[in-house]
């Protein structure tokens, strides 16, 4: 109990004088034999415990008390000492805010005693407190906590739907904002994109750090400034909070799993990018092929139909008989046939090819 203050308010000096030695290893003593200077008193030391005798000139025990509680909240416990030991006595010690009563004459056991449950009494209340103020603040941690997971998945469900760099980065800043964090972002595969929060653009001092400190692991702090690294991507926090131990303890468990999130979506956009990019060179060869076989279709027709109508006009000089004017018919039309049949496989072939070109499509639709 020795970290509890103890306040002897009495008129009279024997009478503190007598309380404090008995109390002083077990207290911090302050002593006051008017009102005023208890009032003082009070307002220097915050007391834990009043021993309050309520029959003093000038402001009683019972006003002293009333205009300590208002002043002063009722964070202390009272003990009243009162020569009058009756109902009405005790009633009004109550009404005043008093934790306990003590008539005189006492016993200075008796006095002790009331002390020291007092003291335990005052001992739970501040504990009580304690532990309100420590749930208190687990609750706001687990808060803000939760606020900013709740960013963080935000910006992962929209950076799903990012086509883009420029729509990815725009989407992580929005979520660095609301973690009050002011950022600066690169993207370093096969070509360097770099954007700023504030500025749009990296300053090229920013640049040239961003290249310095690749290498010098997933995370780095320097100063008040954190930056982390992927394989292809890194991002530099330019007001971490270095100095507030559990913020900037919950910070890097979140960045790093913001970090691997645009790894992870940066691929993707390059993969998609990859594939668009043979779409497309898929498509000029269909359009190509296409426009080789139709061109080829229509050469073919044309010469097929004056390769036919010249025979035909010469069967009458070569001098052939019925017979052999039916086979050599039937054996043009077999050719003409086998020519179909090619042309048929040539155009399933183009066909097929068109049909891998819309599934791709279909797939970087989603």
């Amino acid at each position: 109990m020795s970290e509890l203050t103890l306040l002897i308010v009495d008129d009279d000096d024997m009478h503190c004088e007598l309380v404090s030695e008995m109390l002083e290893d077990e207290y911090q003593i302050y002593t006051a034999t008017t009102s005023q200077n208890a009032e003082n008193l009070f307002a220097e030391h915050k007391p834990d415990i009043v021993l309050l005798d309520i029959s003093m000139p000038g402001k009683d025990g019972i006003s002293l008390c009333q205009t300590l509680k208002q002043e002063h909240g009722d964070d202390f416990s009272v003990v009243f000492v009162s020569g009058h030991n009756s109902l009405e006595e005790r009633l009004r010690a109550y009404d005043a805010g008093g934790d306990d009563f003590v008539p005189k004459p006492f016993e200075m056991k008796e006095l002790l005693a009331k002390v020291h449950a007092v003291a335990h009494y005052q001992q739970n209340k501040r504990s009580l407190k304690d532990q309100e103020e420590f749930s208190r603040s687990m609750a706001f941690q687990s808060m803000a906590e939760a606020s900013q997971y709740g960013y963080v998945l935000q910006f992962f469900k929209n950076s799903m739907q990012s086509k883009t760099l420029d729509e990815l980065a725009k989407h992580f800043f929005d979520m660095m904002s609301n973690l009050n964090l002011i950022t600066s972002l690169q993207f370093h595969g096969k070509t360097i994109h770099s954007y700023d929060q504030v500025n749009g653009q990296c300053s090229p001092i920013e640049e040239n750090l961003f290249e310095l400190l690749r290498g010098v692991g997933r995370l780095y702090d320097f100063d008040n400034r954190t930056i982390l690294n992927d394989k292809h991507v890194s991002f530099l926090i330019k007001n971490m909070p270095l100095g507030d131990e559990i913020n900037y303890g919950r910070l890097r468990d979140v960045t790093a799993v913001i970090i691997e999130g645009l790894e992870a979506k940066y691929l993707d956009i390059e993969r998609e990018q990859a594939l668009r990019s043979v779409l497309g060179k898929v498509q000029d060869i269909i359009d190509t092929l296409s426009e080789q076989i139709a061109g080829h279709d229509s050469r073919m027709k044309t010469q097929t139909n004056n390769l036919i109508l010249e025979i035909r006009a010469s069967f009458h000089e070569l001098d052939l008989t019925l017979e052999q004017e039916e086979y050599f018919t039937a054996l043009i039309q077999k050719s003409l046939n086998d020519m179909d049949n090619s042309d048929d496989g040539m155009h399933e072939a183009s066909n097929a090819l068109k049909q891998l070109a819309v599934s791709i499509q279909a797939s970087l639709q989603g």
